[in-house]
């Protein structure tokens, strides 16, 4: 495995699992890990690769994702979730700014869209929703 794989390896696994203690743990120690068998002029390079991979990484989690129409696919469970909730606790925004999102109203010329990031929050704040309602029913029964 070269260097840029390593590296790429080790942000993949910086994406996938920063959200949990284990998962930091993880890449620590994979970070750890290569530091040991890495050079001085490796690790140089290895830095600038990794930046470059980050810089990729943040860019493509901003880009506006309008091939997906979110509408059609919370039109089974809009009336039964509150989406003004998903937008106040999971965003900090008001329910007008996930409406303009979900149906793609134009705002200041452009159609409003989710990014990456912002569906990957509405994709866990659904599947939390999920577990509360699960959770709750559980308790009752």
């Amino acid at each position: 495995m070269d260097l840029r794989e390593k590296i790429q390896e080790l942000v993949d696994k910086m994406s996938e699992s920063n959200i949990t203690p284990n998962g930091r743990k993880m890449v620590d120690d994979y970070f750890a890990e290569l530091n040991k068998i890495l050079t001085p002029e490796e690790k140089r390079e290895g830095g600038k690769i990794m930046r470059e991979l980050l810089a990729k990484n943040r860019e493509s989690r901003r880009v506006k994702r309008t091939d997906i129409n979110i509408k059609e696919k919370l039109i089974e469970i809009q009336d039964i979730i509150s989406l003004s909730y998903i937008a106040k606790h999971y965003f900090g925004k008001d329910k007008s700014w996930i409406y303009q999102r979900i149906n793609g109203t134009c705002v200041n010329g452009k159609p409003a869209a989710f990014t990456n990031e912002e569906l990957d929050i509405l994709s866990n704040a659904l599947k939390d929703i999920g577990t509360k309602i699960s959770d709750t029913s559980l308790l009752i029964h």
